[in-house]
Formats: structure tokens, sequence, C-alpha cells
């Protein structure tokens, strides 16, 4: 049998996207965003997998299998908002209310009592507290009958083309003794004596894609333009691949190495996206989701802004870790996956956009304001 999934705090679904493509069934996805669950939902509904609008801090177990549809799943995952223990954020951690949402998750492995739990968050949080909160919550689901191991895993190492680490927690019901982390299947350079693969670049994520300025861009979703001033202009063009400009602080993907961790900013606060290696501008959504290992049939549709685009793309998992994960978990549990029978048909799925590339391109330069441009 295939076995099935729920994912908490989904965000857009990166980390559902990876189980499906590893064969696993995810059945529903939980996040309080609802934009973020229209993104979901669009790419994850065709593969038999629905999203749900809900405040996890006040759901209980019982609702989540409800709402799914199930009585029992095989596999609960997901990642909490990072932004309480991230080194980019405040780091206010369990002051943050997000921040115990750590320990509403450990309640939910103990309140449906999967066969396998699997947490992941930003790798500041092994750390936070001097790990004291990272053990506390391994010791609750261990509390619930499972064995847990923990490692800090980098997305490069897994195919993902971006230097991306993440802490990931894997509980197994019992006492079955179990290797983690997977194995890697890339590393920066491989040697005669191993069998990775060389890491994944910027170049090969997305150096086949049009120019934004291309006639060919209108017909590729998510690929639209940023317009900046002539200064900010000026300043990408001296900036070499692989640096950082002094006074903007934004970077430059080089393209013969790994991009710099994609970040997703919160409230008012959007981080500066990579410069592109070649193009002199920042990255589209598409190059941005290239970046993080989605494929171009996952698409962010109208009326979904930009802006939540991006966001979403920041906070997910990236799709191959995820299935590297759930692969080697899968290993050890005797489950025979089957991507074939989770692939489903993205032609199904109704049209993503409503309006012309044109038209969201003028409604976006009659919303910009100084600061979009450079010029504060």
């Amino acid at each position: 049998m295939t076995p099935t999934a729920i994912d908490l705090f989904s965000g857009c679904g990166g980390l559902s996207t990876g189980f499906l493509d590893a064969g696993v069934q995810v059945v529903a996805g939980f996040d309080k965003d609802a934009p973020s669950i229209r993104a979901f939902d669009y790419n994850h509904a065709y593969r038999g997998c629905t999203g749900h609008v809900l405040d996890l801090a006040q759901a209980e177990g019982a609702d989540l299998l409800r709402l799914a549809g199930v009585d029992a799943v095989d596999i609960l995952a997901g990642g909490p908002p990072c932004q309480s223990f991230s080194i980019a954020g405040k780091r206010r951690g369990l002051d943050d209310e997000r921040g115990g949402l750590v320990y509403r998750f450990a309640d939910f492995v103990r309140e449906i009592s999967p066969r396998v739990a699997i947490f992941e968050n930003v790798p500041n949080f092994a750390r936070f507290d001097d790990g004291r909160v990272l053990d506390s919550m391994i010791s609750m689901i261990k509390e619930s009958g499972y064995t847990v191991k923990h490692a800090i895993l980098n997305s490069a190492d897994y195919g993902v083309p971006q230097g991306r680490k993440r802490v990931f927690v894997v509980g197994v019901k019992g006492n079955l003794d179990f290797p983690f982390p997977p194995a890697p299947s890339h590393s920066e350079a491989p040697s005669l004596f191993d069998e990775t693969l060389p890491y994944q670049t910027a170049k090969d994520a997305i150096g086949d894609l049009p120019d934004v300025w291309d006639e060919a861009a209108k017909e590729i979703p998510n690929h639209e333009p940023t317009v900046h001033s002539q200064k900010m202009l000026d300043a990408f063009a001296t900036l070499a691949p692989g640096m950082r400009d002094k006074k903007s602080f934004h970077d430059r993907l080089h393209p013969d190495r790994p991009s710099y961790t994609l970040r997703a900013g919160s409230g008012n606060f959007s981080p500066l996206r990579p410069v592109h290696y070649k193009h002199d501008r920042v990255i589209t959504v598409r190059e941005s989701a290239r970046i993080q290992g989605f494929d171009d049939h996952f698409i962010w549709p109208d009326p979904l802004p930009r802006l939540q685009q991006y966001r979403q793309v920041g906070n997910a998992v990236p799709p191959a870790l995820a299935r590297a994960v759930i692969e080697h978990v899968s290993r050890y549990m005797n489950w025979e996956l089957s991507p074939e029978k989770t692939a489903g048909d993205p032609s199904t799925r109704p049209a993503a956009f409503t309006t012309t590339h044109e038209s969201r391109h003028a409604a976006r330069m009659e919303r910009l304001r100084g600061a979009s441009l450079g010029s504060k």
C-alpha cells in the first residue's frame, strides 16, 4: 500500500511536492495562510492532495484527520514557522507565539500516532537556547513511543542548486534503529572514490531560461521582470558574479556554484533577491523556484501578488531534499514507493492566469514606490 501523509504548516507545499514525487500519497496540507493554501491547492489537488486553511495553534489531531478524510496516516510531517529561531530574524524563540508551535507539532504526533514523524526547521533551531528547545521537543516525541534521530542537512548535498541548510528530526514508532541522515547524492568536489555527483549550480538551474524582456519569457509562468532604477542597473553592471554590492548589499549569483540561500521575509520586511549571474536584475519568481528545486509545473496562479510568490518560494522546503529524506526513511520502513501513482496530470488543472502578462506588468508599475526602484 502507498504510505499516506499529512503536511503541517505546509506553506505552498515544497515538502508535499517532494513526498508526492517520491510516491507518498499526501492526503492533506494545513496552514493558516490562505494565499499559501491557494498555491498549495493549485499544485497538489490534481495529485490527490487538498489544502486547508487552519490555525494549527487551535486545532486538535482529530480535526486534522477529519478534514483529511482519513482515520490514520503513516507520516506526519511539517515545519512550524522558523522566523522565531532564524539568525536572520529577531530570534525571540519561544517568546514569539510562533515559537511555541514546535511543541504543538510534538502534541500532534502524540494525538495522531503516525508510524513516522518528520519535523524540519532552520539550522539555528538546533542551537537555540543551547539546544534545550530541540532537546525538549525530541523528549516529547520519544515519550510518545518513538525512536528519534536528527541532523542538519545541506540541500546542495541532495541535488538542490542552492546552499540551504535545514535541521530535520525524524521519529519512527517503536524501537527501530535506523541510520540518519541519508547519504549525500552530490558534493562540491566528487572524487574517484565516492559515488556523488557534482553540485547543481545556478547556471544548471536557470541558464536555459530566456531573459525577462525576451518575447519567449511571456510563455513561462511567473517569469516576470522587476523594474530597477538606472542607479541600481549601473551598480549591478559592475557587480562581479559571487560578490556582494557594498552599498545595496545585493548578492550576485555565480554561474558555477549553487545559489545563496533564498530568504522569505515576513511582515513588511522583504529580503533582497539575488542578482542574476548574467543579467543585470534580480532573479524572477520562476528562477527562484528553479533554484529551490520546483519544476515548471509548479505555478503560482492569479491573483497571488508577486511578493506572496517570492515569500512562498523562500519559505518552502526544497522538494528534492524532502524526497531524499522520505525515500531514505521508507527503505527502513519497508515501504515500496511508486512515484507514478502520485504523479497526477497537471494539464487537468484550470488555467492559472486570468490576466495577461502585459496587464500584470502595468499593474505593478502603478504600485511602484521609490524604495522599489532603489532610490530611497
